[in-house]
Parts: structure tokens; sequence; C-alpha cells
């Protein structure tokens, strides 16, 4: 039996007869109606975009479905091409499939009625940032439907999202269709004369956590007295917990039992049925949870999963639960427990593999110097610059400081960058604000301290008001920035700027990668470095990362002791 190219069994469901991009340079290349240029430019696009994703013309079909999400994930970066020479060699071979009538051309702005033109004529004099860029495309498919200005419903909403699956193949068409819808509205608030119909922005995620009030009000009364009692117990009761959760532990715990109680739901109860932690708890209702969890990964535990046994087993303890219950709960908890992680997962061993090259290495710990120049972005609006150094900002504390991801994007002004009066700055977090409860502290270089003054010199007002006292703030300075948004923010930049994965978290084990190659076995460092409570649980997560440097130094000694004794 000849084994197939594991690489081609994504085409399995490509319907039959779809050309490939080899056939599409064939009709191209005898095109008589495009000039030799135009053929050389749309031939030169689809080969290209075959080569990033590393298959031959004949091995890529033209499929906008297929396309789309492969090409997504490509960064230009990582290919030595610039942004711009990416977009155009996607836009050629986006042009040769509108050529033979696979997507649709691209609109002119002389094929508007004299209605859209007049409106967009108003639209594009208000030179808002947001309106023109992201709502172009739906008013000349709007247009092209024949719909008026007024008659603009949710439906045609719906049918451009269809449209921008079938015709998009490298931005996201969700992204595409809500930034429309979006901008849509903004000119139904801002723009004099644009039609009054606001837009529904209807959901493409499949959610699964309910709204608190779907459920009963007892159950969250209830739920809410329970995470009362784990944040404030009383030390001296007879039974229940006496050590107090921190006020984070307690708020992810009551996400996750509305998420349990929401999976109750959606496995056929009626919402009405939860009146309390009791009910969940119910071995009967906790496997059918579990049950339902477990749905939708082919039966696997997953940590999610594991997690969330887990949780059932030790809130039925706090609660008290009968014995029989909470054997029950014991028992699913074991069955869809998880080995403990022993090292590094495998993924990030493999993104970590690829900083063990210096090349690669010395491009990111000089990307926050060159983002503060302005970087790569090819825009040169204030906002987009101002970003750019707040996220090099967020990328040079990271790798002199490698701490969670929620540590940084709380950065106080005042309570944590400490400056005792003798140039120096300090970075602290106290007990409270770890999550080991171990207190870290990291003296700033100077140059660090240099780009962080500079930074809060000039990003008001356009990232902040004035006096915002937060360094990675939300827009209006209320109060920080989401981690998860600045993790997001972080691994995009560094994705586009430098072509590899890197998340935030992946900045702590760089940091122990880096120091372990230069002194294999210097764990005690490294834990101080990271914050870890003992040294074992640091050697459990990162004992093999200064191989490297080990083997080859024993690599070397073998070639000494091949030469044989000096004379």
């Amino acid at each position: 039996m000849t084994l197939q190219n594991p690489k081609l069994f994504d085409l399995a469901f490509i319907p039959e007869g779809t050309s490939m991009f080899s056939d599409l340079i064939a009709i191209i290349e005898a095109a008589v109606d495009l000039t030799e240029t135009r053929r050389r430019d749309m031939i030169s696009g689809l080969r290209r975009v075959a080569k990033a994703l590393g298959r031959p013309p004949q091995d890529v079909p033209c499929s906008s479905l297929w396309l789309q999400p492969r090409l997504a994930k490509i960064a230009p970066a990582a290919l030595n091409l610039s942004l711009k020479s990416w977009q155009n060699a996607v836009s050629d071979a986006r042009a040769a499939m509108a050529h033979v009538g696979i997507v649709e051309h691209r609109n002119k702005t002389s094929d508007l009625s004299p209605e859209w033109a007049a409106l967009w004529k108003i639209a594009l004099a208000s030179k808002n940032p947001t309106i023109r860029p992201s709502l172009s495309r739906f008013i000349y498919f709007l247009n092209g439907l024949g719909v008026s200005p007024e008659s603009v419903r949710d439906e045609h909403s719906r049918a451009f999202y269809a449209a921008l699956v079938h015709d998009e193949i490298r931005k996201s068409p969700i992204k595409a269709h809500r930034n429309a819808i979006h901008a849509w509205n903004l000119a139904v608030k801002l723009i004099e004369g644009w039609p009054q119909t606001f837009l529904i922005l209807e959901s493409h995620r499949n959610i699964i956590k309910l709204d608190e009030e779907a459920l009963p009000q007892s159950f969250i009364r209830d739920l809410d007295s329970l995470m009362a009692r784990l944040g404030a117990p009383d030390p001296l009761a007879e039974h229940g917990p006496t050590r107090a959760l921190r006020p984070s532990t307690t708020a992810q715990y009551r996400r996750l039992i509305i998420r349990f109680a929401s999976e109750l739901v959606h496995s056929g109860i009626d919402a009405g049925e939860i009146t309390c932690m009791g009910f969940i708890l119910n071995p009967v209702m906790a496997e059918r949870g579990l049950r339902q969890m477990l749905s939708r990964t082919e039966n696997k535990t997953t940590k999610q999963i594991s997690r969330m046994a887990e949780l059932l087993r030790s809130v039925g303890k706090a609660t008290e639960q009968p014995d029989a219950g909470q054997e029950v709960l014991v028992k699913l908890a074991k069955k869809l427990s998880l080995p403990p992680q022993k090292g590094m997962t495998r993924k990030n061993r493999d993104r970590l593999r690829v900083l063990q090259d210096e090349r690669q290495a010395r491009r990111l710990l000089n990307l926050p110097e060159r983002l503060m120049k302005n970087g790569r972005t090819g825009k040169s609006d204030s906002f987009t610059k101002a970003l750019a150094h707040e996220d090099a900002l967020a990328i040079a504390i990271l790798l002199i400081c490698p701490v969670r991801i929620k540590n940084l994007a709380g950065i106080h002004l005042e309570q944590h960058l400490q400056r005792p009066g003798d140039g120096r700055v300090f970075l602290v977090f106290v007990e409270d604000e770890v999550k080991n409860e171990h207190p870290l502290e990291f003296e700033l270089p100077p140059d660090l301290v240099c780009m962080i003054d500079k930074h809060l010199a000039g990003r008001s007002p356009t990232l902040c008001p004035m006096g915002t006292p937060w360094l990675f703030p939300r827009r209006d300075g209320s109060e920080s920035v989401d981690p998860n948004h600045l993790s997001n923010r972080i691994a995009k930049r560094i994705k586009n700027e430098l072509g590899f994965e890197m998340n935030a978290h992946l900045f702590r084990h760089f940091a122990v990668m880096k120091w372990l190659e230069a002194n294999p076995g210097a764990y005690e460092v490294a834990r101080r470095l990271l914050g870890h409570s003992t040294v074992s649980h640091t050697i459990n997560v990162y004992s093999g990362l200064e191989i490297k440097t080990a083997t080859k130094a024993f690599s070397e000694l073998v070639a000494i002791k091949k030469k044989g004794p000096h004379k």
C-alpha cells in the first residue's frame, strides 16, 4: 500500500472538479485579454502564495474556504517578505481567481449608484479612521444587490457575511463582517444624513456559558454565599475550609461553576431546576454535566474537564455533601484526572527551539527598540505609533522581568514602579499580587526606564486621558488593560514583526532557557527569577533546557579524547 503525502489529506473534502493553482496559471498564460505585465503579476502571485503554503501549484486548490484559514496564519516576516510585498502577492493571486470567475472582482467608485455615491462621498469627507476602511466593501456589496440606503436591514448583513466567506481568501470573514457592521452603526451615530437603521451584530461563536440572568437567582445567591465563605472562612469552625481563598481564585471558581450549570442546561436540564449548589453537586447531575463536556472532545478528558471535575469534588467537600455523594465526586475526579505535567509541553519546546537560534533570539531582544522607532507598522497615524510603543514596552519588560501576564497588565505607575530618588527604578510586586505569594522585585536597566518615561510623556491623549495611573491602561483610563487582550496583542505583534509564535508566558521559558544555556544546572537563580516557591518545581518544568549546552560540551570532550593526550 502506498502511503499518501499527509499534507494532501486536507484536500480530501475539496469538491471534485475544483481547479488548482496550476490550472489557473495555464489559463492566465493563455489569456489574450490581459497585458503581458498583468499576466506576469498574476502568475507570480499564484506561485508566491503556493510557495508560502509549502506546496507546488498543482496541490493548491482555488477554493476560498480552503485558502482563507491557511493564508490567515502566514506571517510575511517568516518568509522574509515585507507586509506590502505579501499583500501584493495575495492580491495578484486573488485577481487571477477573479479573472476566471472563481471570486468576485473588486468594485470601483464608478460602480456606485448615484444614491450610494452621494452618501459614500459624505462618509469619506468625515475622514473617520474607522468608517472608510471597514465599511467600503459592505457599501459596494449593498449597491451590487440593488439595495437602497434606506432599505438596508439585518438580512443584508447576513448575506454580506455569506459573501465574505465565499470571496475572502486571506482575511478573516468574521472579523471583516464585524468591523463593517460596527462601522455602519458608527456612521448612523456620527454622519448626518446616514440612514438611521442600526444593524445587529450576530455572534459567530458557540457560546457555552449562559448569562447569570438565565439561571435562578436562588442559585446565584447560594453560589455567592459559598464564595464569600471560601474567601473569608471561620478559622474556628469545626468543619469546612479554614484557609481563605484569594479574591481572584473565588472569582475564577464562580465563573467555572456558572459555566458548569450552563453545561447542564445544554444537556437538556431546565434552567429553572438549578435552584441551589446542591443540585449541581448531586452525583447524577455532576456526571451529566461532565458527560456534556466530554461530548465535545470525543470523550477524551482535557485540562479544562479535569479541572472542573476536581472543582466539583472540592466544593462538594467544602459544602459537606452527603458521604455517598462525595465518594462519587471523588471517583469522577480520579477518572477524569490527567497525569501531572512533567517538564515543559511539546508545543512550548517547539516554539523555544526557534529561539535557540542566536539570530532569532537577537531579533526578539532588539524588537522593542525597533518598535519604538515605529517598526514595520506600515502606517503613520499617531494612534498606530503609540500602540506600537506600548507593545514595545510590554515586550521590553518581559525580556528583563519575566512576570506573569496578569502582573504585567496591572502595572500601576506609583504602586509598582518605585523610584527611590537616586535615578534607579524598581518593578515591585508584593505577596498578595503574585500567584504563589512570593514577592518579586526587579531593578530596571536605564535604557528601559528611558523607554518608559519617553512613552509616558507622549501617550496622552492618543492612548488614554492625561493622568492615567496605569502603564498599560484601557483607552478610557478607567483601569488597567485586560490581561488576555494584552497577551493577544503581544503575540500578534511578534508574529507580524518576526514571523514566529511567541506568547506572553513563553517569555518566562525564554528567560530560563537563556540563563541555563549560559549556566547549566543553575536552577536556584532561575527559581528566584520566576518567583517559584521551590527549586524542585523549577527543575521539574525546565530540566533539559540546558541540554544543548551539555551535549555540545560532551561532543567537544569526545573530540578531545579522540585526539589522545597532548605531547
